[in-house]
């Protein structure tokens, strides 16, 4: 199974989240448990199928493909950082069980998107024999 959800913004940068004030942190964290939480209730929908039974996934591996509007220089780690509450929206969202390392194997790629910056997010099931 493979679960494709688009999130029609980019993450904060790390050093922006770590320097947000408490309660602005707690909004923007809850922003982001939302955001996916309607991705994945579109998603079930274009799907006409509701995959509920089959979730939350115990093993997945997910992609993470940021889409920037330009090609400037940003820091890796400073974004994957700023992707901690979309990683969180995930269980929130009950699409994977645990963010832990034996349960989710995280890749983290970049795009091009003048048009549409967006965070893409793919989730594959790993099967437990895998």
């Amino acid at each position: 199974m493979t679960i494709i959800l688009q999130i029609p913004r980019l993450p904060e940068s790390g050093n922006k989240i770590q320097n947000m004030h408490y309660h602005e942190r707690s909004d923007y964290n809850n922003s982001w448990y939302e955001e996916v939480a309607l991705a994945w209730r579109i998603y079930q929908i274009d799907l006409e199928n509701d995959l509920s039974d089959r979730l939350p996934l115990k093993k997945a591996k997910v992609t993470f493909t940021l889409y920037f509007p330009d090609r400037r220089r940003r820091d890796k780690d400073n974004m994957i950082r700023g992707l901690k509450s979309c990683k969180d929206g995930l269980i929130h969202a009950g699409i994977i069980q645990d963010d832990d390392w034996s349960s989710i194997e995280d890749t983290y790629k970049r795009g091009y998107d003048k048009k549409n910056p967006r965070t893409e997010i793919k989730i594959e099931e790993v099967r437990q024999s895998e």
